[in-house]
């Protein structure tokens, strides 16, 4: 029978404070979509957080331990590699000419070389080099150049939604009407940032 979609693991049902982007991981096959690289996630540091001697050069995805990750479109898996931290990478090669960057997952269901499609669960997210911080590290190396990396939020937000539909794209409190004018909102702690102790994360 042949199949005409892809479609990987439902959204697991999780207990999160604050709102969640909740996705399914869909596409034609060798449609050239793109789909988002997980499920049920908050947005946490973002392009050009303060990592001591170093800037943040992708965006963190924090969700649960063992949560899909997606290849982002059609392509090739350019290498996976364990980092000198104990972090898990995918360098993936897009059809598109771009290249995607996938770090600290738990589990890596793929191998260097590898043919994959939108919407294929290629690992599983995780903490590896963060301990006690789950959460996908994504870069978007929209040029295809090593290490070229741009400002993924656009992107994040376009194939996933982020915003749209109700989604959330953060920890965010639901306001309620008031009698008095509210005070003004703090922001919502980031989950993955208060994980850090020193320079824990690798990127």
């Amino acid at each position: 029978m042949t199949r005409s979609l892809v479609t990987v693991i439902a959204a697991v049902s999780i207990a999160v404070t604050g709102l969640v982007v909740p996705v399914a991981a869909q596409a034609a096959e060798g449609s050239g979509k793109r789909v988002c690289p997980t499920e049920d996630f908050w947005v946490g540091a973002g392009w050009g957080a303060d990592r001591g001697r170093r800037q943040h050069m992708g965006i963190d995805l924090g969700g649960k331990r063992g949560t899909p990750i997606y290849a982002i479109e059609d392509g090739v898996i350019d290498r996976t590699k364990l980092q000198s931290n104990g972090s898990l990478q995918i360098v993936m090669r897009g059809e598109s000419g771009s290249k995607f960057y996938y770090g600290h997952m738990d589990k890596v269901l793929i191998k260097g070389g590898q043919k994959v499609r939108a919407g294929e669960v290629i690992a599983l997210m995780g903490d590896t080099g963060s301990p006690g911080a789950v959460h996908l590290h994504f870069e978007y190396w929209r040029s295809g150049g090593e290490s070229a990396a741009v400002d993924p939020e656009d992107l994040i937000n376009r194939v996933c939604k982020v915003g749209q539909d109700g989604k959330g794209d953060a920890l965010e409190a639901d306001p309620k009407p008031v009698a008095e004018p509210a005070p003004k909102p703090q922001p919502a702690p980031d989950p993955v940032n208060a994980a850090i102790v020193g320079e824990v994360f690798a990127n």
